[in-house]
C-alpha cells in the first residue's frame, strides 16, 4: 500500500478558455474537473499528465509546465498530493472523450471557478471533510491560476 496517492492534472488551455470534463464514473460522478488521474509506477509527473490527457481526450499538448503542488486526502486513510500543470492546445483542438467522462467543454477559468467552486458549493460539502478538502484544493489551484494570469505569469 502506498504511503500517499499522487494525482496529476492539467489546466489545458485553448486561447482564453480551459477544458473541463464531466466525470461519468467513480466517486465524483457528475462533477466537472480538468483532465488528470493517478500517477503510475515508474512514471514521471510530466509523462503521467501527458498520458492522462491523451487517454481522456486524445489531445496532444504543448508548453507543459508545472503550476502547483497541493495536498488533499484520497480517503480517510490515504493522504494525497495533487500536481497541477498548465499546457496549451491548438486553437482548433477538440477533445474526443473516453468512457470516464460524459461531456467536455471549453469555458473561462472565471466561469469554472464561480460555477463549481463558489463559497455556496463548498458549504454544501461541509458534511464530508474528505471531499471538502479535495474541492477546496481544486479551488485553491483555480484561485492561484486566476491570480497568476492577471499578473501575466502564466
Amino acid at each position: 500500500m502506498p504511503l500517499f496517492h499522487v494525482h496529476v492534472d492539467a489546466i489545458v488551455r485553448r486561447g482564453d478558455e480551459i477544458l473541463i470534463m464531466k466525470r461519468a464514473m467513480g466517486a465524483m460522478t457528475g462533477a466537472w474537473y480538468v483532465p488528470g488521474g493517478s500517477l503510475e509506477e515508474n512514471e514521471t509527473p510530466e509523462d503521467g499528465v501527458r498520458r492522462e490527457i491523451r487517454e481522456e481526450t486524445e489531445l496532444e499538448v504543448a508548453g507543459l509546465r508545472l503550476f502547483r503542488v497541493w495536498d488533499y486526502r484520497q480517503d480517510a486513510g490515504t493522504p494525497a498530493v495533487g500536481i497541477t500543470f498548465v499546457c496549451d492546445v491548438a486553437p482548433d483542438a477538440e477533445p474526443r472523450i473516453n468512457e470516464e467522462h460524459s461531456a467536455a467543454r471549453w469555458v473561462t477559468v472565471q466561469y469554472y471557478r464561480e460555477r463549481y467552486f463558489s463559497d455556496d458549493a463548498l458549504a454544501a460539502l461541509a458534511r464530508d471533510p474528505i471531499v471538502l478538502k479535495l474541492v477546496s484544493g481544486v479551488r485553491g489551484v483555480l484561485d492561484a491560476y486566476i491570480e497568476a494570469r492577471t499578473a501575466g505569469d502564466v
